[in-house]
């Protein structure tokens, strides 16, 4: 029984709930513009492709902490984390031949375009270069800008070409900014700790790019986001898409006042940053779906 719960602690580390979420939010945004477009939504589609986006990052998680404990296996010698290593790589292998299922059954049912094809081998790439070693971005402290391009890029792509097989310039518009507010969180959520990851050769984006590299680029990012999406605006995003930003931006204002207090020397106050920075990425991702499946 202690075998199994530490097992199950194991995965409850190496997959994330929030990232989780934030890809069924991706896709969400995906879908919802064939609504919006005035188009039905086939739910078929619509839950085999979330099944296969969704599985594609756990089998990713999965495999890098097959890795990570490789390494650990050969420095301790411990027979537990051997059992670990050997569960997580067959977890591993159920999850894949699940995906392949799925992907087979959609070949063979919903004809899909050329354009899926590519996202597929999208997201096999995700998969080596997030957690395969030579590869491995994650431990290499990059995985988070994987991980950005995957939630706001690739999944939404693919949420909408499981629908539409084809793709849409209002797409690209209304999630291309968000890759750079998703970065400036992933930044501001990871400061704090900078000393103790550094001291434990845990890295991170913020780690690789050092504090003061990490901090000016956060806000840099948190100022692009929006400039973008008035760039998109001027471009013919609907006003009811670019709403979202509107609101969203106060947030993101306190977001970057935040950090750049911290910059300055101020006391930091790191449950304002995060929540803040948390704030702006829910409220722009809330109204979105909200303006994308009620419209």
């Amino acid at each position: 029984m202690s075998n199994n719960n530490n097992f199950l602690k194991i995965l409850s580390n190496c997959i994330r709930l929030d990232l989780l979420i934030m890809i069924t939010v991706g896709y969400s945004i995906g879908a919802g513009l064939v609504s919006y477009l005035g188009r039905g939504i086939y739910l078929q589609q619509f839950l085999i492709g979330f099944l296969i986006t969704n599985l594609f990052y756990v089998s990713a998680e999965l495999i890098s902490c097959y890795f990570f404990y490789t390494d650990k296996f050969a420095k301790e010698r411990n027979p537990e984390l051997l059992r670990f290593r050997s569960n997580l790589f067959v977890l591993f292998i159920l999850v894949f031949t699940l995906i392949s299922l799925f992907i087979y059954f959609v070949y063979q049912n919903f004809h899909p375009s050329s354009i899926f094809l590519i996202l597929l081998t999208s997201f096999l790439g995700f998969l080596l270069f997030y957690a395969i070693p030579p590869m491995n971005l994650k431990k290499r402290g990059f995985g988070e800008i994987l991980l950005s391009i995957f939630v706001v890029s690739i999944t939404p792509m693919f949420a909408f070409n499981l629908q539409m097989k084809e793709m849409h310039t209002t797409l690209f518009m209304i999630t291309f900014p968000s890759f750079f507010l998703l970065i400036s969180f992933f930044l501001a959520q990871k400061l704090e700790n900078y000393a103790e990851d550094i001291k434990l050769n845990q890295n991170s984006l913020m780690t690789k790019l050092g504090w003061k590299t990490g901090m000016n680029l956060h806000n840099i990012f948190v100022l692009i986001t929006y400039a973008l999406y008035g760039i998109a605006a001027i471009f013919g995003l609907p006003f009811r898409l670019f709403l979202p930003a509107l609101l969203s931006f106060p947030i993101g204002c306190i977001q970057l006042w935040e950090m750049w207090r911290i910059g300055e020397g101020y006391k930091p106050r790191w449950k304002l940053l995060k929540i803040s920075s948390i704030g702006s990425l829910s409220i722009l991702a809330y109204f979105l779906l909200f303006n994308l499946w009620l419209r």
